[in-house]
């Protein structure tokens, strides 16, 4: 009885650790396709007035205090915030849709993923909780399915702190992933400008967002010191701030106390050249393009341009100021002046069929093994 007993937990376990490697879909990898055409598209060209800040990655008690976030009471988070100055808060518990309430308007979120590599994704505007995840470290292949999974219940997907973990996301898995939104470039625990740039120079489009990931107020070091500045409307809603997030009217920002030293930068494109301004000097401001190569810059001004070379897919600017860091989206290059969503990963239907096909018999023939050797 007891070797009958042991053989099943051990059996549900392995069924449970494998099972996602089972399932996932066997993809097709689509050759590199850099953005490509005449047109640039400028993410900012048509900004609305009014920007906020806001951060949409934070943990409060949650789960009967079982996990990272218990310090954090609502009432704690609702005076940090408001005192430095965010419109725009969202609680981002694991697994769980919470409500800040304290007349925050509500922006419902939660971290997906319990894996022991912590390749984790942001929900925004989230319609229900999925609970499938991957325990083990993830396949490229794993990570894409389960962002497939989640893409229909967010109106934004953001993939979480991408060089946190062992890491999160590897640099060569940003060049194939796709169907997510934004990219976290900026959290408390890393900054991963160069996942980002890995995904844009293999033509996927997805824009930067910061986010503080605050676990606990009170300590130094969580609260106000990475942020994203959104363009809205004067008079908005959430769905206002899902499409700006979606269309890159973004500005991620790692900075301290939620300051803003040069206030927000502003963005353009002026015959061959694009043009950043801020609304006063910066220690320097950096434009960077395919390979995360700085192609120039410019000291102790408020207000720096770049020529821009048509040979290149993709160029962004950074801006500095201290201790402050602005990452601003990339004007693309664009065939029709919209920017192509290409996918590198198509899944194989026939191959899935037979990969999954190959795992039921590989656990019908454990199964039969098993139950051999508890008759004994």
């Amino acid at each position: 009885m007891l070797r009958r007993a042991f053989a099943l937990l051990l059996a549900a376990l392995v069924i449970i650790l494998s099972f996602p490697y089972a399932a996932t879909p066997v993809y097709d990898l689509v050759p590199l396709q850099p953005q490509a055409g005449s047109q640039w598209f400028n993410p900012y060209s048509s900004t609305d007035s009014t920007w906020l800040k806001a951060n949409v990655h934070l943990h409060s008690y949650a789960w009967f205090g079982t996990t990272d976030g218990r310090r954090n009471s609502i009432a704690a988070i609702d005076s940090a915030y408001r005192a430095l100055g965010y419109t725009v808060l969202a609680l981002s518990n694991y697994q769980r849709i919470d409500s800040l309430g304290y007349r925050w308007p509500h922006i419902p979120c939660y971290e997906h993923g319990y894996n022991i590599q912590k390749t984790h994704q942001l929900v925004l505007g989230a319609r229900s909780v999925v609970w499938f995840d991957c325990l083990l470290p993830q396949s490229v292949f794993v990570k894409q399915w389960i962002l497939d999974l989640l893409r229909p219940t967010a109106e934004v997907l953001i993939a979480a702190h991408p060089s946190f973990g062992r890491p999160s996301y590897r640099l060569s898995d940003m060049t194939l992933l796709s169907n997510y939104d934004c990219l976290e470039v900026f959290n408390h625990y890393r900054t991963s400008l160069a996942h980002w740039d890995s995904a844009l120079s293999s033509g996927i489009i997805v824009w930067a967002v910061g986010n503080d990931d605050c676990h606990d107020v009170t300590r130094e070091g969580e609260t106000g010191v990475c942020l994203t500045v959104v363009a809205v409307p004067q008079h908005w809603i959430p769905q206002n701030l899902y499409q700006a997030y979606r269309e890159g009217r973004t500005i991620a920002v790692r900075t301290r106390h939620a300051q803003l030293p040069v206030g927000v930068p502003h963005q353009r494109i002026a015959g061959d050249s694009l043009i950043v301004e801020a609304q006063s000097n910066a220690d320097s401001i950096r434009f960077i393009s395919d390979g995360g190569r700085t192609v120039a810059q410019a000291h102790n001004t408020n207000r720096a341009s770049c020529f821009i070379d048509h040979r290149l897919h993709y160029i962004r600017a950074e801006i500095f100021s201290g201790e402050t860091m602005y990452a601003l989206n990339p004007i693309i290059r664009t065939a029709n002046g919209q920017p192509a969503r290409h996918r590198r990963l198509i899944e194989n239907l026939p191959l899935t069929v037979l990969y999954r096909v190959l795992w039921v018999l590989i656990y019908a023939n454990a199964l039969i093994t098993l139950r051999r050797w508890t008759a004994r």
